[in-house]
């Protein structure tokens, strides 16, 4: 089965909490910290019902087929909110890796 083009709802908070654990990890030990504020997530979820008939006539040497589909579609809009925490269930604290002071 080809690879889809999308990615899926746990891929992308799988990427998410990779990023959050980079940006804690190359920050720790830094003056400056944040706490990571809530991370939204907006997905475009296409649902599509598709049903194909077909029907096959073999008689050596002819065949004929006849074949009917329909399909239906909508694409909705899917919103989810998560909120960083560590492992005790405190806010993640991220930090910063700037050299200079912001101005």
């Amino acid at each position: 089965m080809p690879e889809q083009p999308w990615a899926g709802l746990a891929e992308s908070i799988r990427a998410i909490r990779a990023e959050l654990q980079q940006a804690m990890e190359d920050g720790a030990g830094e003056d400056i910290q944040f706490i990571a504020e809530p991370v939204e997530l907006e997905f475009s979820v296409d649902v599509r019902k598709d049903a194909e008939a077909r029907t096959k006539v073999m008689v050596l040497p002819w065949n004929a087929e006849a074949k009917a589909s329909y399909a239906t579609g909508t694409v909705n809009r899917l919103k989810i909110t998560l909120q960083p925490v560590d492992k005790q269930g405190k806010d993640a604290h991220i930090v910063a890796q700037s050299s200079q002071r912001p101005r």
